[in-house]
C-alpha cells in the first residue's frame, strides 16, 4: 500500500526503524508528527559499590573447576557481609 509522497509502509518503517503497524498509522495521520518520550534518567544500581569485589571473585573463579566455583547464594552472603542490603533476588 503506498501513502502520500509514494512512500510505502514497508520502506517508512525501514527508514524509521519503526514497526510496520507504527508507521502506517503515522502515515494515516493528517498531520505526521512523532511522538517524544521523556528521557530515562540513569539510576545508580544498588550493586554498584560492590561490583569491583564481584567482577574480581568471578574472574578468579573462571580459572577454578566448576565443583570450586562460589556459588550465588555464597557471593550473596559476602557482599551482604561488606553491607549490601538489597534482596537476593532482582527487582
Amino acid at each position: 500500500m503506498v501513502h502520500r509522497d509514494g512512500l510505502s509502509v514497508r520502506e517508512a518503517s525501514k527508514r524509521l526503524g519503526i514497526a510496520r503497524n507504527t508507521a502506517a498509522r503515522w502515515l494515516g495521520m493528517n498531520e505526521m508528527v512523532e511522538p517524544t518520550c521523556p528521557k530515562r534518567v540513569a539510576v545508580e544500581s544498588i550493586l554498584g559499590p560492590y561490583k569491583e569485589q564481584l567482577t574480581g571473585w568471578l574472574k578468579a573463579d573462571s580459572h577454578r573447576g566448576k565443583r570450586d566455583r562460589h556459588t550465588v547464594k555464597a557471593l550473596f552472603e559476602a557482599i551482604r557481609a561488606l553491607g549490601y542490603s538489597g534482596s537476593r533476588r532482582p527487582a
